[in-house]
């Protein structure tokens, strides 16, 4: 399913520079923060039931707890488990609210639920923090064509965040499919086709 192989592009940790006052006041160091690194790094191998585990090891850390917590939620999103995943989120969110992406992964995971009232209210506080992350506005975009009032915004939205994030366009040929604009349907296969392999020429 598309949306489900797209909860992979979605981050996992902040962007550089930016930290929320709950991060200064337990900033990560030391054993906790190899733990998550080594999480990380079985994760990004293929070994997800090792680094799963790291990540539940984690949970004993208080200080590495809110960030082992939100990674567990997003390797939920992308193995499908959404109950988890939205369990999971909303805990990291309680803990961390200054996170944006915290709030983005769980708006996703709303979206994934159909539950897009709920998953518009946590991206606009997301965009409110982050003033425009390009994943944060995916996310954005695609609750609003699934509320499908706003389809203008939305694909402003999804055009926006298309340069960084291919998938949006996808998501922009699947909305003009289905409202029967053929050529524009197109127009976005090829755009998704050339961004990502200029992504991949970047690696």
């Amino acid at each position: 399913m598309l949306f489900s192989s797209l909860a992979g592009t979605l981050l996992a940790q902040s962007d550089a520079g930016m930290v929320s006052v709950e991060e200064l006041r337990t900033p990560l160091r030391g054993k906790s923060l190899h733990a998550l690194v080594t999480a990380q790094e079985h994760l990004k191998s293929g070994q997800r039931e090792r680094g799963t585990e790291e990540l539940r090891q984690a949970m004993s850390d208080p200080v590495a707890m809110p960030y082992a917590i939100s990674m567990l939620g997003v390797e939920h999103l992308k193995t499908g488990e959404l109950d988890a995943a939205l369990g999971e989120l909303e805990h990291a969110v309680h803990l961390l609210p200054g996170r944006p992406e915290n709030r983005s992964n769980l708006a996703y995971a709303f979206y994934l639920k159909g539950q897009t009232k709920r998953g518009l209210e946590e991206v606009r506080k997301a965009l409110q923090l982050d003033g425009g992350r390009p994943k944060t506005r995916f996310v954005l975009g695609m609750l609003l064509l699934q509320q499908g009032s706003h389809d203008a915004e939305a694909i402003q939205q999804l055009q926006a965040a298309a340069q960084e994030t291919p998938g949006a366009h996808l998501v922009l040929a699947r909305h003009y499919d289905r409202v029967g604009q053929a050529p524009e349907a197109e127009r976005e296969r090829r755009a998704y086709a050339v961004v990502s392999m200029g992504l991949l020429a970047a690696k």
